[in-house]
């Protein structure tokens, strides 16, 4: 069973395609034939894995075709001038010219046509010699038919109706002399037809299969970017939940204490000051209690998402530290500044004029923050910060709520400074 039968075709062009490897499976070669736009794209896959293939085989083709002129030392001298003049200054050029077009990257969704036209140019040029041939019933150049053939099918890296149709007129311009110009008699005419058709069937067969499993690895190949791409997909959503608070849509606890390592250890290099604002809902749990669980989630989603908004640099992290506490560390702010960002988060929330007809402090959601803020040193804790946050928010707490505490903190942890911005409750 390929590992793609149960794909889910939601996808248009996914859907497309299944629907083509389906076809592939089945065989027959109208299969070998994808709609438009994934035609074109198999084109340039096509081209790129065959590219290096079908330079070598010109290569090789323009090589042999010179070297077989000492055969034509055989004939007549009038007769080889213009074998000669076929093999040199009409099929080589072509084959030479043919060589150099595919070096040129943006012709290369003609590379296909081109190519088939050289090698028609190569065997009308063999059947041009059979023309000149003074004893064709010795088949000096017939074989030569057939080494094209089975090199257009095989070697060369035809597509299948490109090859098909090449042999056809190929086959088609050597019955076309041998009967009219040439007079081969029927015996040998028969032998070559039989030669060139079954030559031109074993080739095809070989050609299909070939192309079709090109055309499988293709379709194989976007199916499995596409699979990836989910998987990625997949990865990113999985990471996202294992750092986002499923409630809020902020940062977990998990993810805070990863940000603040990695921003503490970065302050610590750049000698600069880390800050950190630690915020508590009022009365939350009468809330709670007062309006119930379904009112209390919401009014912590549109606490976060005011919050939230503030996080708004590279490094500054908003997280839902526990309950009804969050959390907004921002990196290299000083405490005057982390302050006024405190104060800025405790009036965005005020303005969201929740009703709390059950608080202490005033008749909408309001929140408590307490301030730290410090330069790290090398024999100092992120949890020295953490843990002068937590003392102001009690102290914003003990003092009324609604309100900002800011504290600086010394290297050892002890508080340098300590103020208060009070809001008046109702």
């Amino acid at each position: 069973m390929d590992m793609y039968d149960d794909l889910e075709a939601k996808d248009p062009e996914i859907e497309m395609i299944v629907t083509a490897m389906d076809a592939l499976r089945k065989g027959g070669i109208r299969s070998l034939r994808f709609p438009t736009t994934l035609e074109s794209k198999f084109d340039e896959y096509y081209f790129t894995n065959t590219l290096k293939h079908i330079q070598v085989s010109l290569l090789t083709g323009l090589l042999l075709f010179a070297v077989f002129g000492i055969v034509d030392l055989q004939l007549p001298p009038a007769d080889r001038m213009h074998v000669w003049f076929m093999r040199y200054v009409v099929v080589c050029p072509t084959i030479a010219a043919g060589l150099a077009f595919t070096f040129v990257s943006r012709l290369r969704r003609f590379i296909q046509p081109v190519v088939a036209f050289v090698m028609l140019a190569g065997s009308l040029g063999i059947v041009g010699m059979v023309y000149f041939d003074p004893t064709p019933n010795q088949n000096y150049y017939y074989s030569g038919i057939l080494l094209l053939i089975m090199g257009a099918f095989t070697f060369v890296s035809l597509k299948f109706w490109y090859a098909i149709s090449w042999s056809l007129v190929t086959t088609l311009a050597y019955e076309v002399i041998a009967v009219f110009v040439n007079h081969t008699s029927a015996i040998t005419l028969e032998q070559n037809t039989f030669t060139i058709g079954g030559a031109i069937i074993i080739g095809a067969f070989s050609n299909y299969l070939m192309e079709n499993f090109l055309r499988r690895d293709f379709l194989n190949s976007i199916l499995l970017k596409h699979e990836n791409q989910k998987l990625q997909q997949a990865s990113r959503e999985l990471r996202l939940l294992s750092i986002s608070d499923a409630l809020t849509g902020l940062g977990n606890r998990r993810h805070f204490d990863s940000m603040l390592n990695h921003e503490w250890m970065r302050a610590m290099r750049t000698e600069t000051p880390i800050s950190l604002i630690m915020f508590d809902v009022d009365c939350f749990k009468l809330y709670n209690d007062s309006y119930g669980h379904q009112a209390g989630d919401a009014c912590l989603r549109m606490v976060a998402d005011a919050i939230g908004g503030f996080a708004r640099r590279p490094g500054d992290t908003a997280a839902r530290f526990g309950g009804e506490e969050f959390v907004l560390l921002l990196p290299g702010d000083d405490i005057d500044q982390a302050a006024s960002v405190a104060e800025l988060c405790r009036e965005a929330v005020e303005s969201l004029k929740i009703p709390h007809g059950h608080s202490t402090v005033s008749s909408v959601v309001t929140v408590s923050a307490g301030v730290a803020s410090m330069v790290p040193g090398s024999d100092t804790s992120s949890k020295v910060l953490v843990a002068s946050a937590d003392r102001s928010l009690y102290q914003a707490k003990r003092e009324g709520r609604n309100r900002v505490v800011p504290v600086g903190c010394t290297s050892m942890g002890m508080d340098v400074h300590q103020a208060h911005v009070v809001s008046c409750p109702t």
